[in-house]
């Protein structure tokens, strides 16, 4: 006599276990990549952005030295005669009539690029603007839009977009007792990359020379 047997509850699917391992594996394979991939976006911002904070940065210094130019240029123009101090005294004016006297306060000051028209400066010199900055956000950077012209930075929010950089530049005529010979530039610039709390900061310097006078 021959007997048959079945067992309708057989199954060949996957056990609990089986499927939290594959899943398990599943996300080990998705999120390694992915979180590569997310340390390195956040890695390249944080370089370009620290890449254009030391532009910014230079460019501040360079805005003080056209500064200091301008006033040897324009001593030239009215025939001050080599070794004449006057337009070097002028440039390091501390008192309210000094053009770059904000620069010398504790505060510190923005320079930028006027447009030619600022300060009345002959033959068409383009002026460099001084503001005073009352705190960090008052010397706030923003980036104009493009239009047929390159955009660029400038301390005015008008038809421009905020940027996470700020730009403070001070002087100091050190030392004192050099009969007044040379002056120390600093331009910091702060920023913040994505979500972390603490500021990143770009500090250039450089002196500044009477190089025409006594």
């Amino acid at each position: 006599m021959m007997y048959f047997t079945s067992n309708q509850n057989s199954s060949n699917g996957f056990s609990l276990v089986e499927t939290l391992v594959a899943i398990a594996i599943l996300l080990i394979i998705i999120v390694g990549p992915m979180s590569i991939a997310t340390n390195s976006a956040n890695s390249t911002s944080f370089a370009n952005q620290q890449i254009m904070a030391y532009f910014l940065a230079q460019e501040g210094l360079e805005l003080a030295q056209k500064g200091r130019d301008d006033f040897l240029l324009r001593g030239f123009d009215s025939g001050y005669p080599e070794g004449d101090n006057d337009a070097w005294n002028q440039f390091t004016d501390t008192s309210s009539a000094g053009q770059f006297s904000d620069c010398f306060s504790s505060d510190g000051c923005s320079l930028e690029m006027g447009d030619g028209n600022d300060d009345g400066l002959a033959d068409g010199t383009v002026a460099v603007i001084v503001d005073r900055c009352s705190n960090a956000n008052g010397c706030r950077l923003y980036l104009t839009a493009a239009t047929d012209e390159r955009s660029h930075y400038t301390y005015d929010s008008n038809n421009a977009e905020i940027t996470d950089f700020t730009r403070i530049i001070t002087m100091e005529q050190t030392p004192p007792n050099n009969n007044n010979k040379d002056v120390l530039v600093t331009s910091e610039v702060t920023w913040r990359t994505g979500n972390q709390i603490a500021e990143q900061t770009t500090t250039a310097t450089t002196y500044l020379y009477n190089v025409y006078g006594r």
